[in-house]
């Protein structure tokens, strides 16, 4: 049963009197503990079957549920990774990420993961389950859908609350709510974006403690100045803001560096403090305090504000740009304050990696935290092309190609029964599955009135034999993105397998990509396969109608526009069939997608 919101904020009372009033601190990387891998199936509408094992075999039903660390990097495109296990063999050769590459390697990555076009509506899909279209959702794009200038052909609907805000419905039932309901400390550090309030993050969505998170989807600056974070990141922060010592760089970031200089690391003491290793403290801070009595399972989530603009050399710390300015460039990255920002959030999850192998588990004598947990890595977006190279990948940021909605994932552990690594799993996943992997880990069971859109991924992570039962993804965009970078107009998206589907709202006209053999969306093939395209285009139109998804309409002082139909059209939540009927859309009205049925000879 969901908890009121006055009942979360006793929680909150309670949990905060238990830990004699100090703040609560965010956590790091993505990261599930070892508590319970035996996942109900209702965690999700649609589930995982696991191979001879079976994935609450091979989980067990633990006494202990596991404690979950999971890191959301914010635009950090697929190719950023050092490792080409994430990207089907396209690493940077440029940025560094030592400590991404190796638990990729140790972990399970996924080099077909997905998010939506940028932040605000991925971080509502993960924090709801749910699609965009859904009502508890209704999130598509940061800002406004009307992001092209007021000569566009058509006008996106509103989006988010009454008011206009992108931030989530205060009666959406988020991730970290779930945990609650199960016993769970949840801990938020870093980003949130996805409130009207940072008190709101507490208050409303799910966690007991709120480290940083505010309405901003930006740090404003990445240094503290007089110990104390810019106003876009929450003064709760401000806890970690102290400048550099040499016990701390001692301790802290001289361990982790690899080609930087040993003056450059002397030079930190006295300085301001970056906001990742901030949020590095926070998190390892906040599984200290939570692992005193081992009473309760932790979520901790850490959502760093790097690599997000803005990008400069006086965002990146001195030692890694020093660095980046003196590496030779690769053949497709050379952005130095980038690479320090990559580098320095690569620190930042080595830390707590580490901190997670060496802690040990009151719960389990003898082992450390690192056996008990679960750390998910992944991005809310593609990269921004101004910065990284998303190659192969065409498109970036803000944009429904590859390149702005392919994301790295990793899975890690250090008990096998929770992750059996060393594997790459080809699966195409979606930041909703993240909400139902979460849930099913923790042995939190989602209501079948409001079933989640995600599918549970947790036996991918633990059994090599599993698959997803699903036929498809979904991505439905009624609005612009238009600027002197990007060119994202009113579509809709289906991957089914290793093929994706585009329908254009302006044109009316259907894009096919075999991904297989074309992950850069370089070959057409919607004239060659007019079969295939009816047949995923009727499943999209099946989800479209199934959300009842809002569309954009004719803009105000266009001509009206007549399209002739002899098939399905979808428009004003509703799938019609036709028989050469000319359907004239007026100013004001929904434009539709129309899947024109085959002509015989």
């Amino acid at each position: 049963m969901k908890r009121t919101k006055s009942q979360q904020s006793a929680r909150t009372t309670r949990t905060t009197r238990r830990r004699s009033g100090q703040l609560g601190l965010l956590a790091l990387p993505a990261i599930l503990t070892l508590s319970t891998l035996s996942v109900p199936a209702q965690a999700s509408p649609q589930g995982t079957e696991a191979g001879p094992a079976g994935a609450a075999e091979a989980a067990g039903h633990r006494e202990q549920r596991p404690n979950i660390v999971y890191v959301f990097a914010d635009d950090f495109g697929w190719s950023n990774l050092s490792t080409g296990r994430t990207n089907d063999g396209n690493p940077s050769d440029f940025y560094e990420t030592p400590t991404l590459e190796r638990i990729a390697r140790e972990g399970v990555a996924f080099d077909n993961a997905y998010a939506s076009v940028n932040c605000t509506p991925t971080r509502n899909a993960l924090l709801t389950g749910l699609y965009a279209p859904r009502p508890q959702n209704n999130v598509y794009l940061v800002g406004d859908l009307n992001r092209g200038g007021d000569d566009t052909l058509l006008y996106g609907p509103a989006q988010g609350r009454e008011d206009g805000s992108n931030s989530l419905d205060p009666e959406a039932v988020t991730v970290g709510e779930r945990l609650q309901d199960v016993g769970y400390t949840t801990g938020y550090i870093g980003k949130f974006h996805v409130t009207r309030t940072g008190e709101d993050v507490t208050a409303l969505h799910g966690f007991d403690e709120n480290l940083g998170g505010t309405s901003a989807g930006a740090p404003g600056a990445y240094h503290a100045s007089d110990q104390q974070f810019a106003s876009q990141i929450g003064p709760e922060l401000d806890q970690y803001a102290a400048d550099y010592t040499k016990e701390y760089v001692d301790e802290n970031i001289r361990p982790y560096s690899q080609g930087v200089d040993p003056a450059a690391l002397d030079a930190l003491v006295g300085t301001d403090k970056h906001v990742s290793d901030a949020l590095a403290d926070a998190t390892i801070d906040f599984i200290d305090r939570n692992n005193e009595d081992g009473d309760d399972p932790f979520f901790a989530f850490l959502s760093p504000y790097a690599v997000h603009t803005p990008i400069g050399d006086r965002q990146a710390r001195a030692d890694l740009l020093a660095k980046y300015q003196a590496k030779t460039p690769g053949a497709t990255s050379s952005h130095a304050s980038y690479g320090a920002l990559t580098e320095g959030l690569d620190q930042s999850v080595a830390r707590v990696v580490h901190h997670l192998e060496t802690t040990p588990d009151p719960d389990n004598p003898g082992h450390p935290l690192a056996d008990n947990t679960i750390v998910v890595f992944t991005s809310d977006n593609g990269g921004v092309e101004r910065f990284t190279d998303n190659g192969p990948l065409r498109g970036q940021k803000g944009e429904l190609r590859e390149g702005g909605i392919r994301v790295p994932l990793i899975a890690w552990s250090g008990n096998p029964e929770l992750v059996d690594g060393d594997r790459v799993n080809h699966t195409p996943v979606y930041a909703t599955d993240h909400h139902a992997t979460i849930a099913s880990l923790a042995g939190a069971r989602v209501p079948g009135r409001q079933p989640l859109d995600g599918v549970d991924l947790s036996g991918l992570f633990a059994d090599p034999d599993a698959r997803v039962r699903r036929d498809a993804l979904y991505w439905h965009l009624p609005g612009y993105l238009v600027d002197e970078h990007r060119d994202q107009r009113p579509q809709s998206v289906i991957r089914s397998g290793r093929w994706k589907l585009s329908y254009s709202y302006e044109d009316g006209s259907w894009e096919l990509y075999d991904l297989r053999e074309d992950v850069g969306e370089t070959d057409d093939l919607a004239e060659e396969r007019p079969e295939l395209v009816r047949e995923l285009g009727r499943d999209l139109i099946r989800w479209l109608d199934e959300l009842n998804a809002p569309l954009a309409t004719l803009r105000e002082g266009r001509a009206p526009v007549e399209i002739t139909v002899s098939g399905t059209a979808y428009a004003n939540d509703r799938a019609t069939r036709h028989h050469g009927d000319t359907l004239v859309i007026q100013p004001g009205e929904e434009v539709p997608l129309v899947l024109q049925a085959p002509r015989h000879p």
